[in-house]
């Protein structure tokens, strides 16, 4: 008997007015809801990486970025031998502490992620493998290619730092990191706005301090990795409080 293709099943709802921005975002909400229906049921291997990309009309590194939000919620298992849905009793579930976050001021926000992502970054230096590294230096190319572009600007910020967390092959690091980015990003959207209008230099300034975090984790330096990445979000800090 022949197995079922649930993916191609439902490869038209996934790649449905997917947008321009947050694609992944929204491709993971997509994945969950027919992991959690049984649409995706348990046990099912998701095809080759290169064919779900064709069939969804997206990139490889989408698609990852996808997964990897996936997996760290524990809907999939990613392995060897495969990507696999889980069953719905492994499913991690941190609801809770994903509505504080919603409902947290920004500056509060901020403070939070200055205490986190500076032992992140950290742990990163000390892991980061080459993978891990060639998609932080993705995300930084785009970072530039896009500086005239907040939205697209923030889109990749927010990727690179996700990706840090990605780096420390952490689970719980990060999970935490997931349940702040969309808080994280709106908040910082608007702040870039506001600031651009008053020193273009924000997003330059803002480019040159990721370039410090990503030579540093490339060098496994733990130590300058972590003073980089809280530079980088006192800078952050000080540019959302005061222009």
């Amino acid at each position: 008997m022949e197995e079922r293709d649930y993916l191609a099943e439902n490869a038209a709802y996934l790649k449905k007015d997917l947008g321009k921005n947050n694609i992944s975002q929204n491709l993971f909400q997509r994945f969950k809801e027919l992991i959690t229906n049984g649409q995706l049921p348990a046990g099912y291997m998701m095809p080759n990486e290169n064919v779900v990309s064709e069939q969804l009309g997206i990139g490889r590194s989408t698609l990852r970025e996808a997964y990897t939000a996936l997996a760290v919620f524990g809907f999939i298992r990613r392995s060897k031998a495969g990507t696999f849905v889980n069953e719905i009793d492994n499913i991690v579930n941190i609801a809770p502490f994903s509505i504080t976050v919603e409902n947290s001021d920004l500056n509060d926000l901020l403070e939070f992620r200055y205490m986190l992502e500076g032992e992140t970054a950290s742990y990163a230096a000390k892991r980061a493998t080459k993978d891990d590294i060639a998609q932080l230096e993705y995300y930084y190319e785009k970072m530039k290619e896009f500086r005239h572009d907040v939205n697209q600007f923030v889109d990749y910020d927010s990727m690179f730092h996700m990706q840090v967390a990605v780096a420390t092959h952490n689970k719980l690091l990060m999970s935490t990191m997931l349940a702040s980015k969309d808080s994280f990003e709106n908040g910082i959207r608007l702040a870039m706005r506001e600031s651009l209008t008053q020193n273009p230099r924000v997003i330059d300034v803002t480019i040159e301090l990721h370039g410090k975090i990503i030579e540093a984790i490339k060098g496994g330096d733990y130590q300058t990795a972590y003073t980089a990445m809280r530079e980088h979000i006192s800078y952050v800090n000080l540019t959302v409080k005061y222009g």
